[in-house]
């Protein structure tokens, strides 16, 4: 493949990935609530979601998803559903500052819960359809293009996330002992499911 067609892609997807949006609201609630080192799972779950929107794309399944919206809005709605679930949690959770959960919360149960917020999350499956097949060309392999294309894109997903999650840690240490700490994490997925209402 192309090393000036791959910069570009890599240039493209980390410029969309990097606008905040409900994955990266969510990555900072999550790192807020249980801390960095507990919260790292999270970038994974969201790199495996990108992983399933490049097979959808490059096998075709994504242009026959994208000619049923409503599907597409189910998905979304029931995404918006459970970000909401988690502010009312987080709104009316005691005590009321942030600090790490002291109980251990599932890896599991966080990195599917991530899966979930993003491929609820119609904006990233439509991005995928519309940023992939600029970047394919008929001078090279279709399977290898779409290999690299897609492990470059989970690479990406991977980096973006974990730094939202590591730069929320860091702002942790400033809010600890804050009163309103928890209504900050419940507007982070307040604001999660906003945005995606809003796509």
């Amino acid at each position: 493949m192309d090393i000036t067609i791959l910069a570009l892609f890599v240039l493209t997807f980390s410029s969309i990935l990097i606008l905040p949006g409900p994955n990266s609201a969510f990555a900072v609630g999550q790192s807020l609530k249980f801390g960095v080192a507990s919260s790292l799972v999270v970038p994974l779950g969201f790199m495996s979601a990108t992983g399933l929107h490049a097979i959808l794309v490059f096998s075709g399944i994504g242009v026959f998803v994208q000619e049923y919206t409503v599907a597409l809005s189910v998905f979304k709605w029931v995404g918006i559903i459970y970000l909401l679930w988690l502010a009312c949690k987080s709104f009316i959770s005691k005590p009321s500052k942030i600090e790490v959960s002291p109980k251990e919360i599932p890896k599991r149960r966080m990195y599917f819960s991530a899966m979930f917020v993003s491929l609820t999350n119609p904006k990233a499956l439509l991005a995928s359809l519309m940023v992939y097949p600029l970047f394919v060309t008929p001078y090279y392999s279709y399977l290898t293009q779409a290999a690299i294309l897609s492990l470059t894109a989970m690479a990406i997903s991977f980096t973006v996330y974990a730094s939202y999650s590591l730069a929320a840690s860091a702002l942790k240490g400033r809010l600890s002992g804050n009163k309103l700490a928890n209504k900050i994490v419940g507007s982070m997925y307040l604001g999660a499911a906003g945005a995606l209402a809003t796509k």
